[in-house]
């Protein structure tokens, strides 16, 4: 079983929430669609991971704004023409490195952040001058979380000690951004809006052949024993139909983790919207590698972003194996939502919109 982390991702993808009357469903309006410097590649084969590109990293050498893997836009404007200036971003921050340094801040760090190294004459500057140029890093900004900040801290502190240090953290439209002339590692954080004891105030979502919960959020895992739609923490809605017994499934909202980082996904125009769903499949109790059309029909289903052309992907983990990389399925958009099939065994899907 993977370890998860208290990690928001829904700060860096998700701009608003609406409620689908559909299982309780909703929406994430992602980044903005970046104008990267440099032509995208065509699309990896879908059944081969050798081909896929590193992911997450980004080296920069002229101005503009680069979308981080998803996670942030990193806009760059280089004044001085007389040095040669360039930037390495990247979105895979290791989380048990960034988790150690100390906070201090209001609310609570929301991982994964964005690693932003300067160079200067190919050398490494821990603070460029504004007279060099000017870079800002953004995030997007959740309205359910308070009070949301960027945070950073020093690669190489002069002083050997990394701390989270607050930076004047504005909005821009539908970011929150900040000025990154620091060579180290920026997140946000924010405040979670909690329910008794901690927890966010849920009801299971259910229909064809169970109840209707209230419309409040989902809680975030569902136990899954019977035909029905079943939706888990706002974030997707599943559509299960048992044709024998003793089938059961898990429904969770999948955050990243230190797996997660790593899985390449096809460097195509597509933008990932993460968090997803993961789906573990049973019968009688024990986990199931595959299911047939035989025994069941399975559907999962996202929110359509309006505007976008939207894709859903998934790969392969069945809580004991990860098999990269992320594989596209037929996609159907219709009233709201984009759905498709499960794959035919346990897996990790998201939408991802072009």
């Amino acid at each position: 079983m993977k370890k998860y982390i208290q990690i928001i991702v829904a700060l860096v993808i998700v701009v608003s929430v609406v409620w689908m009357a559909k299982g309780g469903i909703a929406w994430a309006s992602g980044l903005p669609a970046a104008q990267a410097p440099v032509p995208l590649s065509e699309p990896i084969s879908q059944n081969d991971s050798s081909l896929a590109p590193p992911p997450f990293v980004t080296d920069v050498s002229e101005s503009g704004i680069y979308n981080i893997g998803g996670i942030c836009l990193l806009d760059v404007e280089y004044k001085n023409t007389e040095v040669e200036l360039k930037d390495k971003a990247d979105a895979e921050i290791p989380i048990e490195e960034s988790g150690k340094v100390p906070f201090s801040g209001d609310g609570q760090l929301l991982f994964p952040g964005c690693h932003v190294v300067h160079y200067m004459d190919g050398e490494i500057i821990r603070e460029m001058s504004s007279k060099d140029g000017d870079w800002k890093v953004c995030f997007g900004d959740n309205p359910d979380l308070r009070d949301v900040k960027i945070y950073y801290y020093l690669d190489e502190p002069e002083n050997g000690d990394k701390v989270w240090i607050p930076l004047e953290t504005y909005k821009e439209d539908t970011l929150v951004c900040a000025t990154a002339h620091f060579t180290g590692v920026y997140m946000p954080a924010g405040e979670t809006p909690e329910g008794p004891e901690g927890v966010f105030e849920a009801e299971t979502v259910m229909q064809d052949g169970g109840r209707v919960g209230s419309v409040v959020v989902p809680p975030s895992e569902v136990t899954i024993s019977e035909s029905g739609t079943y939706s888990a923490g706002g974030i997707c809605s599943a559509i299960v139909k048992y044709y024998i017994p003793g089938l059961g499934d898990s429904l969770h909202v999948q955050f990243p983790t230190e797996d997660t980082h790593i899985i390449p996904f096809p460097d195509n125009e597509d933008l990932l919207y993460l968090p997803g769903c993961h789906f573990l499949h049973y019968r009688d109790g024990k986990v199931k590698p595959t299911m047939t059309r035989e025994e069941g029909e399975w559907e999962i289903c996202f929110a359509a972003i309006p505007g976008k052309e939207m894709t859903l992907y998934y790969y392969r983990d069945d809580n004991t194996d990860v098999n990269p990389p992320w594989i596209a399925l037929e996609t159907t958009t219709e009233n709201g939502l984009a759905c498709a099939p499960l794959a035919d065994f346990s897996a990790v899907y998201a939408p991802a919109g072009k």
